[in-house]
């Protein structure tokens, strides 16, 4: 792989982009990360309550899924980017109404 201005890596793979640069001169800075679920294939199973359905196939009464952590049984082969969004909205107000009247009881 030919760097168009010489600085690139070479002999790893992937190859680095051209216009790499070491970070070897001070001031260095460091920041806080938590990891965090972008999503899971078929992580947990929801009915259509958006109740986490446990090992025998019963709904739990009390565990409500909204968002990434149930995207696998909409998502079932790949990912659609941004969809994220649309199953956090659409199961968060389903799983939220659902918590609240739970709550109520």
């Amino acid at each position: 792989m030919e760097c168009l201005d010489g600085v690139g890596t070479r002999g790893l793979t992937p190859p680095k982009s051209n216009w790499a640069m070491p970070i070897d001169r001070p001031p260095f800075y460091g920041l806080p990360l938590r990891p965090g679920i972008t999503f899971t294939y078929m992580g947990v199973a929801v009915d259509e309550c958006a109740r986490v359905i446990d090992q025998n196939g019963k709904p739990f009464q009390n565990v409500f899924a909204a968002g990434e952590i149930m995207s696998g049984n909409i998502l079932t082969k790949g990912y659609l980017g941004g969809f994220g969004l649309t199953i956090g909205s659409v199961f968060g107000r389903l799983a939220g109404k659902e918590a609240a009247a739970n709550a109520r009881a």
